[in-house]
């Protein structure tokens, strides 16, 4: 197998497939990692009581998937994109009063995820909720797609991930 081939594949089938709410984009630094591909979906809608009455104001939420290639990803590897997603959380997430969440979902494309891999990424998590001006929260989804086994790891908040990936493989 050819990893170059097969990720840049992936990343076309991806772009291609994924809902069409998404605004896609090539090779975007982010956090001042390049990612080969930025997706990112934002809705607003008018902040309501009890959910009939309206407010007079709006609430905003949005995903941002960023997906890179890590060909030969191990543990120690991992660590370092961990501290790094936070970092792009901190450079994508814009958090005001209206906001209501953000996920950030980091996609990771490996070649062969070992067996401490696999138990690492589940483990783990990170969820932060603004406050003062503030507001609403955020959370860190993180899928690792392993080309060769054609499968998706992820940790607990990027669950939904594999549904969204496993199509693309």
């Amino acid at each position: 197998m050819d990893f170059s081939t097969e990720f840049v594949a992936f990343r076309d089938r991806l772009q291609e497939g994924q809902d069409e709410a998404f605004v896609s984009r090539r090779n975007v630094e982010v956090a001042g990692r390049t990612a080969a591909l930025l997706s990112s979906f934002s809705v607003s809608s008018e902040r309501k009581i009890l959910g009939i009455m309206p407010t007079g104001s709006t609430t905003h939420a949005h995903e941002y998937r960023l997906l890179f290639a890590a060909p030969d990803l191990e543990e120690a590897a991992l660590d370092g994109w961990w501290t790094y997603s936070a970092e792009a959380e901190d450079a994508l997430v814009q958090a005001d009063a209206q906001h209501s969440f953000s996920l950030v979902s980091l996609i990771l494309v490996t070649g062969p995820a070992d067996k401490a891999l696999q138990k690492k990424i589940k483990k783990l998590s990170a969820e932060r909720h603004y406050e003062g001006e503030q507001g609403g929260w955020s959370t860190i989804r993180l899928a690792v797609v392993d080309l060769v086994g054609r499968k998706v790891y992820a940790n607990a908040a990027g669950d939904p991930l594999k549904g969204i990936l496993k199509p693309f493989l």
